[in-house]
């Protein structure tokens, strides 16, 4: 017995050392690997490692995005053209909401360069660090702005078209309150930020980061309404409606299509952007104390700071960290629209809304179809129906 306990005694040793050396392996090897990693980007931390590679993602981004939203609007333009020799397709325009929405969208993605080019990402002490610093803030303020008006432009301009040509094609009463509330809405919410930015530049504050963001929340909740309006009354009901005893043309299921990918699309950024913004703004006003915080570390509150470059990444302080969740949000964005422009560019010609049979010998007819008309086109393919008396 005596034996046989020393026997197990000395296989537990064993076994145990025969683990710590295997343990000792894998970390060992481990620690190769992270060393080797490590070794691409210096010594730098994770969060500028991190802050550089999303600058890397966005910048290879912005060049994709560019080249499609060029296509798409040139696309655009030889619409018409598109029906062919044998006439066999009638000419095309595209819609009121789409005709803007990639005109928009293209001015939004060369902003956005503009804008992205000396990305700069946020920190735990509110200040604001580039990757390059070389872009000083009131050009940066400038081309934010702009960007921020050309892309919240495209996407309420198209989500009022789609309320109105949807309810006008169900024969419902026009939405005028919510279509007034999304206008309104949209020309404060602009004119608010582009004022949030003067007045962050102009008082070194930085509670107005966090104003900005929150008035661009306001605008999200309202879009969130809209955008579950459009899916969850009008287009069931528009489904519904459908004639199915007959084959109906193929521009017509593309309509309800287009609108639910795009109510899709902006939902899943209103989500976003109100999960995260109002988090960072109240951080940032409530536990950080931001109005009495310098936007610009060099400078004092109230001095204006537009000829200033922001200062590197590298350069912050110990202890201060790099918050990458607003770029990350943008990157978001750029994609979602990305993947609504490549959409709409590609849609072949058997998708598209027709003109009507009095303007398709008209030079000078409208460039797009407005909501009454589309209204009206849709009723009679979808529902066979003319009017309230047809139906």
């Amino acid at each position: 017995a005596r034996c046989h306990t020393v026997g197990r005694s000395c296989f537990a040793r064993h076994s145990l050392g025969g683990e710590s050396s295997l343990l000792l392996l894998i970390r060992a090897s481990l620690e190769a690997k992270m060393s080797a990693i490590s070794s691409l980007f210096g010594d730098s931390p994770v969060d500028i490692v991190a802050a550089r590679a999303l600058y890397g993602v966005h910048v290879a981004s912005m060049p994709i995005w560019m080249v499609v939203g060029v296509w798409a609007v040139w696309k655009q333009r030889d619409l018409r053209a598109e029906h062919g020799p044998s006439k066999q397709l009638k000419p095309t325009v595209p819609t009121k909401g789409e005709y803007w929405a990639i005109r928009l969208l293209a001015a939004y993605t060369i902003m956005d360069f503009l804008r992205g080019a000396d990305l700069c990402f946020d920190s735990t002490d509110g200040v604001c660090r580039a990757v390059w610093g070389f872009v000083p803030w009131w050009f940066r303020c400038t081309a934010w702005v702009a960007r921020d008006l050309a892309l919240l432009g495209a996407i309420g301009f198209q989500l009022i078209f789609y309320l109105g040509w949807t309810h006008e094609a169900l024969e419902w009463p026009a939405p005028l309150q919510l279509q007034r509330v999304m206008h309104a809405t949209l020309v404060i919410v602009l004119c608010a930020v582009a004022a949030s930015f003067y007045a962050l530049v102009a008082t070194n504050r930085q509670s107005w980061q966090a104003h900005a963001a929150m008035f661009v929340c306001c605008l999200n909740a309202v879009w969130a309404y809209t955008n579950y309006v459009l899916l969850n009354k009008v287009l069931p009901e528009m489904k519904r409606r459908l004639q199915v005893d007959c084959s109906l043309p193929s521009w017509v299921p593309a309509a309800m299509e287009e609108v639910r990918l795009a109510a899709r699309l902006v939902l899943t950024a209103n989500i976003a952007i109100l999960i995260i913004f109002p988090a960072i703004s109240a951080e940032r006003i409530i536990l950080r104390g931001a109005h009495h915080q310098a936007f610009y570390p060099g400078s004092g509150l109230n001095e204006w700071v537009g000829n200033k470059v922001p200062p590197l990444l590298a350069d912050r302080p110990a202890g201060i960290q790099l918050n990458p969740a607003l770029e990350v949000v943008e990157l978001l964005i750029g994609w979602l629209q990305f993947v609504y422009v490549l959409r709409m560019g590609r849609a072949p010609s058997t998708t598209r809304i027709p003109l009507e049979s009095e303007s398709e010998g008209d030079e000078e007819a409208t460039p797009f179809h407005d909501e009454a008309s589309l209204g009206r086109q849709f009723r009679l393919a979808a529902f066979g129906v003319v009017g309230k008396k047809g139906q």
